[in-house]
């Protein structure tokens, strides 16, 4: 029996979870990254010579990704998508969990510009007709409006139902699976801007064309939070962002420029931060 706390101590206590072994189901479509060496960033060369069109991205973000380096890893098991909202759904009914947009109030959207509404959280990630959609497909699509802080969460509930060690990706695990996903490479070619989706209907309806494709194991609808601080690679450029304030996505989303989808792409945000294009999926270790 387990009692959990988040790490924000505005949050509330979780109600008490038992392990539920028949949980454990869950990990037989996970995806094994068998243990050893992975190469991880890219070269100031490579940075470099990517041709970049049709967006303000900064050269210096890809930066962020160098150098390129070896990383040992464990053996681990990755979920093949990311955490849906039914699935999510099920976290909030067995703990009475309240995340932080609950808490808040509102939510970030995109309408127009980015701005703060009033009601929005995982259940009502836009405060509009598309909710209804997105709940009538939520055993399909990824669970939005998630901070780094609930998907951490939602972790340690999943850890103590199926009594196994479940966490969010670290980058280089991330890196390593999108690899072995087939997530395309930063290279010295052109990398153009995302797609244009005019409003959230668009939206929802382009995530439910983007799963039933499946491209890549699901990745590059919603950035997908991971475990690390956004901190440099060792002997990487230096960046006033670095430190512990900020936790990294990977992936891209469905809006996202062309060279964000790729697998070395580092963006960041504060771990309260939360819109309809973050997102996140588990990892298990293997004992």
């Amino acid at each position: 029996m387990r009692v959990f706390m988040r790490a924000d101590p505005r949050h509330v206590r979780l109600r008490e979870c038992a392990a539920d072994n028949h949980m454990n189901d869950i990990f037989v479509n996970y995806i094994s990254i068998p243990g050893g060496e992975y190469t991880a960033g890219i070269s100031r060369e490579t940075a470099d010579s990517a041709i970049i069109r049709g967006s303000d991205i900064k050269r210096e973000f890809l930066y962020n990704a160098t150098p390129g380096h070896t990383e040992i890893l464990g053996e681990v098991m990755v979920a093949p998508a990311p955490v849906t909202g039914r699935e999510f759904s099920a976290f909030i009914t067995d703990t009475g969990y309240k995340t932080e947009a609950e808490l808040d109030g509102w939510g970030w959207v995109m309408e127009g510009r980015w701005r703060k509404k009033g009601g929005v959280s995982w259940s009502h990630p836009f405060m509009h007709e598309a909710d209804r959609i997105y709940r009538q497909n939520s055993d399909m699509l990824p669970v939005l409006q998630v901070s780094w802080n609930d998907a951490s969460a939602y972790c340690e509930w999943l850890s103590a139902r199926t009594n196994s060690s479940v966490r969010l990706p670290g980058e280089a695990e991330w890196e390593a699976f999108a690899a072995l996903s087939g997530v395309p490479e930063t290279g010295a070619r052109e990398f153009r801007g995302g797609e244009t989706i005019a409003g959230h209907l668009d939206l929802v309806n382009a995530m439910l064309d983007a799963v039933s494709e499946s491209r890549c194991n699901n990745t590059g609808i919603v950035w997908e939070w991971t475990s690390d601080w956004f901190k440099s690679y060792e002997g990487g450029p230096g960046n006033s962002d670095f430190g512990e304030v900020y936790r990294v996505l990977r992936g891209g989303s469905l809006v996202s420029h062309e060279i964000q989808g790729t697998r070395e792409y580092r963006f960041r945000r504060c771990p309260t931060a939360r819109s309809p294009y973050y997102g996140f999926r588990t990892l298990v270790e293997k004992t």
